[in-house]
């Protein structure tokens, strides 16, 4: 009798254990969706992929369910987005492992792409754009009061989002909540701002989404304050910056740090109050110094913002109608954001990617940066 006992109680412990096993299996698996893993690391064979499929599986002519083998698994083409904005596009794709991509492409021979480019001006990194006349584009891409980013990235932004969101939230709500982000060159500037929206947005919805992105060469995204922040939601290993040390585009757009562009509390805050103390002739020469250095940067920052925010504007809203002018931030202070993958050069790389003089974009394309990929992160042989 006390052994059935025995027996049923050690059963009816078993099936509790057994019970919580499963549980804590849903659960997770509701938290990683189908086997999906994203590792926080440089991953030489994910970056390769991201490469690979920006240059070649973007294309109309390859239909939704496309598949491809590539490093690290099969990636199938799930929704193709029409050309947005100013000749924006993106793809997703999803890998055998459940990771969703999101490739965003680079600029293309199209006077609207490059305006979107030169289209310079910054604006706060929280806000809203009109950009039709039934359609506002309401964002957050940093925490930040003083953040601000690169107003015609931003409009690409607000495009694309509008047409990937529904694929992506669809994915999501099936449990795929692992998400690459990437693109190279303009991509590359729009993989940082979609990132810092995407992490924003599902955040507010509480959604347990994890972002991964590669920006391959890509320009300098926004001020020194959305910097910090798209650092700090990508730490520990899941935002990367890929750059070949002879590419140009990585250097752009144009920067100018001013006064105005420091932290609140700064010694040059109290400058004009410092230079009063002085002796006349100390004080008088000071002044001098102060109001060339401060009042050239200053009319330079004005210049930028005028030719690059303004005037692009005008030309902006000629291919975007209800488009409304956007209130520029007065900085021009661009830095570069992501954990850096820098690819050097050597005399060996430049005698094969040579600069004729015209070539401008001889180091920016697919070959040399998988040239450089493979010279410093060559594939395993385990």
């Amino acid at each position: 009798m006390i052994q059935n006992i025995s027996n049923a109680f050690t059963g009816f412990i078993m099936r509790i254990i057994y019970a919580a096993i499963l549980l804590v299996l849903a659960f997770m698996a509701s938290h990683q969706g189908n086997g999906q893993s994203l590792k926080p690391q440089f991953d030489r064979n994910e970056y390769a992929d991201m490469l690979w499929l920006q240059f070649f599986a973007l294309p109309d002519s390859l239909p939704a369910g496309s598949t491809f083998k590539l490093n690290s698994g099969t990636f199938t083409k799930v929704f193709s987005s029409p050309e947005v904005g100013l000749y924006n596009k993106c793809v997703i794709f999803q890998r055998e492992d459940g990771v969703v991509v999101l490739e965003l492409r680079g600029t293309v021979n199209k006077p609207e792409s490059w305006l979107e480019n030169f289209y310079a001006g910054m604006v706060p990194a929280q806000g809203s754009l009109q950009l039709t006349s039934d359609y506002t584009f309401q964002y957050k891409l940093a925490e930040h009061e003083n953040a601000a980013v690169h107003v015609g990235w931003l409009l690409g932004t607000g495009f694309l989002s509008r047409a990937y969101l529904p694929v992506l939230d669809s994915l999501v709500q099936k449990g795929h909540h692992h998400i690459i982000v990437t693109g190279h060159s303009q991509g590359g500037a729009l993989a940082f701002l979609n990132t810092s929206f995407l992490h924003y947005y599902y955040q507010a919805k509480q959604q347990p989404v994890v972002l991964k992105t590669y920006a391959s060469a890509a320009p300098k995204p926004g001020n020194q304050f959305y910097a910090y922040d798209f650092d700090f939601v990508t730490r520990n290993g899941m935002g990367f910056r890929v750059v070949n040390a002879a590419d140009w585009v990585p250097e752009t757009p144009f920067s100018l740090q001013t006064l105005k562009d420091y932290n609140a509390v700064n010694p040059f805050t109290d400058a004009k109050a410092t230079i009063r103390k002085q002796k006349f002739f100390v004080r008088l020469y000071m002044n001098n110094v102060y109001k060339k250095l401060d009042g050239s940067s200053a009319k330079a920052a004005r210049k930028f913002r005028k030719y690059l925010g303004e005037k692009m504007y005008t030309l902006a809203s000629k291919s975007l109608p209800g488009y409304e002018k956007p209130s520029l931030n007065f900085s021009m202070n661009y830095a570069t954001a992501g954990t850096p993958i820098v690819l050097p050069t050597d005399s060996a790389y430049h005698q094969q990617f040579t600069f004729d003089g015209k070539n401008v974009f001889v180091h920016h394309m697919y070959k040399p940066y998988v040239h450089l990929l493979d010279q410093y992160y060559p594939v395993s042989k385990n």
